[in-house]
Protein backbone atom coordinates (compact mmCIF):
# COMPACT_ATOMS: atom_id res chain seq x y z
CA UNK A 1 0.00 0.00 0.00
CA UNK A 2 1.31 3.28 -0.90
CA UNK A 3 1.77 6.12 1.88
CA UNK A 4 0.10 9.17 1.70
CA UNK A 5 2.02 12.57 0.90
CA UNK A 6 1.66 14.80 3.97
CA UNK A 7 1.79 18.42 3.93
CA UNK A 8 2.19 21.77 6.44
CA UNK A 9 4.19 24.28 8.22
CA UNK A 10 7.72 22.69 9.43
CA UNK A 11 8.73 23.85 13.19
CA UNK A 12 11.63 26.07 11.75
CA UNK A 13 9.08 27.60 9.50
CA UNK A 14 6.68 27.85 12.09
CA UNK A 15 9.84 29.97 14.25
CA UNK A 16 10.45 32.31 11.36
CA UNK A 17 7.06 33.63 11.47
CA UNK A 18 6.94 34.46 14.50
CA UNK A 19 10.34 35.98 14.76
CA UNK A 20 8.71 38.70 11.62
CA UNK A 21 5.43 38.84 13.85
CA UNK A 22 6.76 39.86 16.64
CA UNK A 23 9.27 42.10 15.28
CA UNK A 24 6.51 43.68 12.80
CA UNK A 25 4.44 44.26 16.23
CA UNK A 26 7.22 45.96 17.98
CA UNK A 27 7.75 48.29 14.76
CA UNK A 28 4.24 48.93 15.16
CA UNK A 29 4.31 49.52 18.79
CA UNK A 30 6.89 51.99 18.30
CA UNK A 31 5.50 54.13 15.24
CA UNK A 32 1.86 54.01 17.13
CA UNK A 33 3.90 55.51 20.26
CA UNK A 34 5.33 58.44 18.65
CA UNK A 35 2.44 59.00 16.80
CA UNK A 36 0.66 59.20 20.05
CA UNK A 37 3.42 61.20 21.79
CA UNK A 38 3.23 63.85 18.53
CA UNK A 39 -0.66 63.87 19.02
CA UNK A 40 -0.05 64.69 23.01
CA UNK A 41 2.22 67.65 22.74
CA UNK A 42 0.27 69.00 19.33
CA UNK A 43 -2.90 68.86 21.45
CA UNK A 44 -1.12 70.13 24.75
CA UNK A 45 -0.12 73.43 22.84
CA UNK A 46 -3.41 73.68 21.15
CA UNK A 47 -4.81 73.80 24.43
CA UNK A 48 -2.57 75.88 25.79
CA UNK A 49 -2.95 78.11 22.19
CA UNK A 50 -6.80 78.19 23.66
CA UNK A 51 -6.09 78.57 27.37
CA UNK A 52 -3.82 81.54 27.19
CA UNK A 53 -5.85 83.49 24.37
CA UNK A 54 -9.04 83.05 26.80
CA UNK A 55 -7.14 84.22 29.66
CA UNK A 56 -5.10 87.55 27.98
CA UNK A 57 -8.75 88.23 26.65
CA UNK A 58 -10.71 88.22 29.50
CA UNK A 59 -8.01 90.64 31.39
CA UNK A 60 -7.63 92.52 28.29
CA UNK A 61 -11.80 92.90 28.74
CA UNK A 62 -11.75 93.94 32.19
CA UNK A 63 -8.79 96.29 31.82
CA UNK A 64 -10.33 98.17 29.29
CA UNK A 65 -13.47 99.01 30.94
CA UNK A 66 -11.72 99.82 34.16
CA UNK A 67 -12.92 103.18 35.96
CA UNK A 68 -16.42 103.19 34.31
CA UNK A 69 -18.33 105.12 36.80
CA UNK A 70 -15.55 106.44 39.16
CA UNK A 71 -14.47 108.82 36.70
CA UNK A 72 -16.10 112.33 35.66
CA UNK A 73 -15.39 114.78 32.87
CA UNK A 74 -12.97 116.78 35.37
CA UNK A 75 -11.49 113.58 36.26
CA UNK A 76 -11.39 111.11 39.35
CA UNK A 77 -14.94 111.36 41.46
CA UNK A 78 -12.85 110.13 44.25
CA UNK A 79 -9.65 111.59 44.45
CA UNK A 80 -9.92 112.12 48.53
CA UNK A 81 -11.10 108.84 49.32
CA UNK A 82 -13.91 106.18 49.15
CA UNK A 83 -16.13 104.35 51.96
CA UNK A 84 -16.56 101.00 51.75
CA UNK A 85 -18.53 98.90 54.33
CA UNK A 86 -19.97 95.40 53.88
CA UNK A 87 -21.48 92.78 55.75
CA UNK A 88 -20.36 94.08 59.39
CA UNK A 89 -16.70 95.40 58.31
CA UNK A 90 -15.48 98.53 56.84
CA UNK A 91 -13.54 97.57 53.83
CA UNK A 92 -12.11 101.28 52.89
CA UNK A 93 -12.14 104.04 55.34
CA UNK A 94 -11.32 106.81 52.81
CA UNK A 95 -9.15 104.94 50.84
CA UNK A 96 -7.89 105.26 47.37
CA UNK A 97 -9.77 103.11 45.37
CA UNK A 98 -7.57 102.87 41.62
CA UNK A 99 -9.54 101.57 38.72
CA UNK A 100 -6.36 99.26 37.97
CA UNK A 101 -4.24 98.78 40.75
CA UNK A 102 -1.56 95.50 40.11
CA UNK A 103 -0.21 93.74 43.38
CA UNK A 104 3.07 92.59 42.95
CA UNK A 105 4.16 89.00 43.69
CA UNK A 106 7.56 89.08 44.26
CA UNK A 107 9.27 86.12 42.13
CA UNK A 108 5.66 84.53 41.56
CA UNK A 109 2.60 85.85 39.83
CA UNK A 110 1.32 89.40 39.88
CA UNK A 111 -2.63 90.05 40.69
CA UNK A 112 -4.25 92.74 38.69
CA UNK A 113 -7.78 93.80 40.70
CA UNK A 114 -10.36 96.22 38.79
CA UNK A 115 -13.00 98.01 39.68
CA UNK A 116 -15.90 99.71 37.62
CA UNK A 117 -19.53 99.98 37.35
CA UNK A 118 -21.68 97.56 35.44
CA UNK A 119 -24.84 99.48 34.95
CA UNK A 120 -26.02 100.56 31.70
CA UNK A 121 -26.74 104.03 33.28
CA UNK A 122 -22.98 104.71 35.28
CA UNK A 123 -22.07 106.84 32.53
CA UNK A 124 -24.84 109.72 33.58
CA UNK A 125 -24.83 110.84 37.01
CA UNK A 126 -27.50 112.29 38.20
CA UNK A 127 -27.28 115.26 40.71
CA UNK A 128 -28.42 115.55 44.50
CA UNK A 129 -31.21 118.18 45.36
CA UNK A 130 -31.36 118.38 48.48
CA UNK A 131 -29.40 118.40 51.07
CA UNK A 132 -28.74 115.40 53.36
CA UNK A 133 -28.88 115.09 57.09
CA UNK A 134 -26.13 113.33 58.55
CA UNK A 135 -26.50 110.39 59.10
CA UNK A 136 -29.44 109.89 56.63
CA UNK A 137 -30.82 106.80 55.06
CA UNK A 138 -32.10 108.98 52.01
CA UNK A 139 -30.33 110.61 49.06
CA UNK A 140 -32.64 112.31 46.98
CA UNK A 141 -31.71 113.27 43.61
CA UNK A 142 -33.50 114.56 39.92
CA UNK A 143 -33.56 110.89 38.72
CA UNK A 144 -33.75 107.13 39.73
CA UNK A 145 -29.91 107.20 37.66
CA UNK A 146 -31.67 103.36 36.39
CA UNK A 147 -31.26 101.85 40.18
CA UNK A 148 -33.61 99.25 41.34
CA UNK A 149 -33.45 97.16 44.80
CA UNK A 150 -30.13 95.81 45.92
CA UNK A 151 -28.30 97.75 43.11
CA UNK A 152 -24.77 99.39 44.51
CA UNK A 153 -24.36 103.41 43.87
CA UNK A 154 -21.79 105.70 44.07
CA UNK A 155 -22.64 109.34 46.18
CA UNK A 156 -19.37 111.99 45.36
CA UNK A 157 -19.07 115.67 45.21
CA UNK A 158 -19.39 116.80 41.57
CA UNK A 159 -15.67 118.36 42.15
CA UNK A 160 -14.13 115.66 43.71
CA UNK A 161 -13.69 117.51 47.04
CA UNK A 162 -15.50 114.77 49.56
CA UNK A 163 -15.03 111.93 50.40
CA UNK A 164 -17.02 109.28 48.54
CA UNK A 165 -19.56 106.67 49.73
CA UNK A 166 -20.78 103.42 48.58
CA UNK A 167 -24.67 102.74 49.73
CA UNK A 168 -26.93 99.74 48.49
CA UNK A 169 -30.84 100.89 47.15
CA UNK A 170 -32.70 98.99 49.89
CA UNK A 171 -36.05 99.67 47.79
CA UNK A 172 -37.17 100.81 44.56
CA UNK A 173 -36.75 104.57 43.77
CA UNK A 174 -39.82 106.81 45.23
CA UNK A 175 -40.79 109.42 43.01
CA UNK A 176 -41.45 112.84 44.99
CA UNK A 177 -42.16 116.24 44.36
CA UNK A 178 -38.73 116.95 44.92
CA UNK A 179 -37.38 114.48 43.07
CA UNK A 180 -36.38 111.08 43.43
CA UNK A 181 -35.63 109.24 46.98
CA UNK A 182 -33.20 106.71 46.73
CA UNK A 183 -33.16 104.68 50.31
CA UNK A 184 -30.35 102.75 51.17
CA UNK A 185 -31.09 101.42 54.65
CA UNK A 186 -29.27 98.85 56.75
CA UNK A 187 -30.17 95.50 57.72
CA UNK A 188 -30.22 92.86 54.86
CA UNK A 189 -28.22 94.87 52.75
CA UNK A 190 -24.62 94.56 53.65
CA UNK A 191 -23.38 97.60 52.03
CA UNK A 192 -25.15 100.00 53.87
CA UNK A 193 -23.80 100.26 58.25
CA UNK A 194 -26.10 101.05 60.81
CA UNK A 195 -24.54 104.32 61.44
CA UNK A 196 -21.62 105.63 58.79
CA UNK A 197 -20.25 108.05 61.63
CA UNK A 198 -19.08 105.00 63.91
CA UNK A 199 -17.41 102.89 60.87
CA UNK A 200 -15.89 105.62 59.33
CA UNK A 201 -13.67 108.28 59.92
CA UNK A 202 -15.31 110.69 57.53
CA UNK A 203 -18.96 110.46 56.56
CA UNK A 204 -20.06 113.45 54.84
CA UNK A 205 -23.10 114.52 54.40
CA UNK A 206 -23.94 115.36 51.03
CA UNK A 207 -25.73 118.33 49.50
CA UNK A 208 -27.08 119.85 46.59
CA UNK A 209 -24.87 119.57 43.42
CA UNK A 210 -23.49 116.63 44.52
CA UNK A 211 -23.63 113.70 42.11
CA UNK A 212 -25.13 109.91 42.44
CA UNK A 213 -23.41 107.42 40.14
CA UNK A 214 -25.16 103.76 39.44
CA UNK A 215 -22.56 101.16 39.78
CA UNK A 216 -24.96 98.22 39.36
CA UNK A 217 -23.37 95.34 41.42
CA UNK A 218 -19.84 97.11 41.71
CA UNK A 219 -17.40 95.27 39.70
CA UNK A 220 -14.73 94.54 41.85
CA UNK A 221 -12.77 91.85 40.76
CA UNK A 222 -9.00 90.80 41.56
CA UNK A 223 -7.51 88.25 38.95
CA UNK A 224 -4.59 85.86 39.91
CA UNK A 225 -3.05 82.72 39.22
CA UNK A 226 -3.62 80.35 41.94
CA UNK A 227 -2.56 76.54 41.54
CA UNK A 228 -1.78 76.91 38.02
CA UNK A 229 -4.89 78.55 36.69
CA UNK A 230 -6.18 82.29 36.29
CA UNK A 231 -8.71 83.39 39.08
CA UNK A 232 -11.23 85.67 39.95
CA UNK A 233 -12.70 86.95 43.10
CA UNK A 234 -14.70 90.16 44.85
CA UNK A 235 -12.06 91.27 47.19
CA UNK A 236 -14.89 93.66 49.15
CA UNK A 237 -16.83 90.70 49.36
CA UNK A 238 -14.12 87.87 50.33
CA UNK A 239 -11.16 88.18 52.84
CA UNK A 240 -8.36 87.72 51.81
CA UNK A 241 -5.52 85.54 52.07
CA UNK A 242 -7.07 84.60 48.58
CA UNK A 243 -6.67 80.68 47.68
CA UNK A 244 -7.88 77.91 45.48
CA UNK A 245 -10.70 77.50 47.78
CA UNK A 246 -12.01 80.98 48.03
CA UNK A 247 -11.71 81.84 44.67
CA UNK A 248 -13.59 80.81 41.10
CA UNK A 249 -11.38 79.11 38.87
CA UNK A 250 -11.41 80.58 34.98
CA UNK A 251 -8.88 78.99 32.96
CA UNK A 252 -6.87 75.86 33.57
CA UNK A 253 -3.28 75.69 32.75
CA UNK A 254 -2.14 79.03 33.55
CA UNK A 255 0.98 79.07 35.33
CA UNK A 256 2.14 82.91 34.98
CA UNK A 257 0.83 86.60 35.48
CA UNK A 258 2.83 89.59 35.50
CA UNK A 259 1.90 93.27 34.85
CA UNK A 260 3.51 96.99 34.32
CA UNK A 261 2.04 100.30 34.72
CA UNK A 262 2.37 102.66 32.10
CA UNK A 263 3.11 105.85 32.68
CA UNK A 264 2.76 109.28 31.20
CA UNK A 265 4.18 112.07 32.77
CA UNK A 266 2.95 114.98 35.43
CA UNK A 267 0.40 117.13 32.82
CA UNK A 268 1.10 114.64 29.91
CA UNK A 269 -0.72 112.19 27.77
CA UNK A 270 1.68 109.78 26.40
CA UNK A 271 3.15 107.24 28.05
CA UNK A 272 7.20 108.09 28.37
CA UNK A 273 7.94 104.91 30.99
CA UNK A 274 6.97 101.57 32.62
CA UNK A 275 6.82 100.90 35.74
CA UNK A 276 6.14 97.62 38.04
CA UNK A 277 4.14 97.82 40.94
CA UNK A 278 6.66 97.54 43.59
CA UNK A 279 8.21 99.50 46.41
CA UNK A 280 11.39 100.18 44.90
CA UNK A 281 9.71 101.35 41.22
CA UNK A 282 7.37 104.11 43.72
CA UNK A 283 4.16 102.47 42.67
CA UNK A 284 3.37 100.02 44.47
CA UNK A 285 0.81 102.22 46.61
CA UNK A 286 -0.07 104.84 43.94
CA UNK A 287 -1.90 107.95 45.10
CA UNK A 288 -5.00 109.50 44.17
CA UNK A 289 -3.12 112.41 42.38
CA UNK A 290 -1.00 108.97 40.76
CA UNK A 291 -4.15 107.89 39.19
CA UNK A 292 -4.11 110.14 36.06
CA UNK A 293 -0.75 109.51 35.27
CA UNK A 294 -1.42 105.74 35.13
CA UNK A 295 -2.56 105.15 31.33
CA UNK A 296 -2.76 101.67 30.13
CA UNK A 297 -1.02 98.32 31.39
CA UNK A 298 1.00 95.94 29.79
CA UNK A 299 -0.10 92.52 30.74
CA UNK A 300 1.71 88.74 29.76
CA UNK A 301 0.32 85.55 30.49
CA UNK A 302 1.79 82.32 30.24
CA UNK A 303 0.14 79.01 29.69
CA UNK A 304 1.17 75.22 29.79
CA UNK A 305 0.88 72.50 28.18
CA UNK A 306 -0.72 69.29 29.84
CA UNK A 307 1.95 67.41 28.27
CA UNK A 308 5.38 65.82 30.04
CA UNK A 309 8.21 65.72 28.04
CA UNK A 310 10.90 62.97 28.05
CA UNK A 311 13.38 65.42 27.81
CA UNK A 312 13.21 69.06 28.35
CA UNK A 313 11.58 71.14 25.99
CA UNK A 314 11.74 74.70 27.15
CA UNK A 315 14.88 77.18 28.33
CA UNK A 316 15.56 77.46 32.25
CA UNK A 317 14.42 81.44 31.88
CA UNK A 318 10.99 82.26 29.23
CA UNK A 319 11.35 86.46 28.38
CA UNK A 320 7.37 87.87 28.84
CA UNK A 321 8.23 90.86 26.51
CA UNK A 322 10.90 92.38 24.79
CA UNK A 323 12.95 94.15 26.31
CA UNK A 324 13.82 97.93 25.20
CA UNK A 325 11.29 100.33 26.55
CA UNK A 326 11.97 102.98 29.32
CA UNK A 327 11.51 102.04 32.95
CA UNK A 328 11.74 98.87 34.15
CA UNK A 329 13.09 95.49 32.98
CA UNK A 330 10.73 93.35 31.60
CA UNK A 331 9.94 90.07 33.67
CA UNK A 332 11.25 86.91 33.00
CA UNK A 333 9.59 82.91 34.11
CA UNK A 334 12.37 81.02 35.59
CA UNK A 335 11.69 77.12 35.16
CA UNK A 336 13.57 74.48 37.54
CA UNK A 337 15.14 71.65 35.31
CA UNK A 338 11.18 69.74 36.35
CA UNK A 339 9.35 72.34 35.01
CA UNK A 340 11.31 72.30 32.03
CA UNK A 341 9.86 69.14 30.80
CA UNK A 342 6.83 71.39 29.56
CA UNK A 343 5.89 73.42 26.84
CA UNK A 344 4.55 77.07 27.25
CA UNK A 345 3.50 79.94 25.13
CA UNK A 346 3.42 83.82 26.39
CA UNK A 347 0.51 86.03 25.51
CA UNK A 348 1.03 90.15 26.18
CA UNK A 349 -0.21 93.26 25.25
CA UNK A 350 -0.58 96.34 25.81
CA UNK A 351 -4.26 97.38 27.16
CA UNK A 352 -4.86 101.35 27.72
CA UNK A 353 -7.20 102.24 30.44
CA UNK A 354 -9.98 104.22 28.16
CA UNK A 355 -11.81 105.48 30.57
CA UNK A 356 -9.00 107.38 32.05
CA UNK A 357 -8.13 108.77 29.12
CA UNK A 358 -11.63 109.95 28.49
CA UNK A 359 -12.41 111.36 31.87
CA UNK A 360 -10.01 114.62 31.09
CA UNK A 361 -7.68 113.22 33.86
Amino acid sequence: MARCAQRGVTLVELMVALVIGAIAALVIQQVLATFEGQKRTSSGGSDAQSNGGVALFTLEREIRQAGYGLLGGAGALCPNGINIYFNGQTKSDGGVLLPVRIVDGGAGPDAIELVRSDADFAAIPVSIVKDMPNPSAIVTADGAGGLAQGQIFLVASGNGAKVCTLMQMSQAPQQTGNGWNLQHNPGQFPYNPPNPNTVFTTAPAYTIGDVVVNMGSFAHRRYQVLCDRLTEVNPTETASPFTCDNTTPLVEQIVDLQAQYGIAPVGGTAINEWRNATVASGWANPTAAAIARIRAVRIAVVARSVQYEKEPVSPAGIPLWEPGDPGDDPPSLALTEEQRHYRYKVFSTIVPIRNVIWSGS
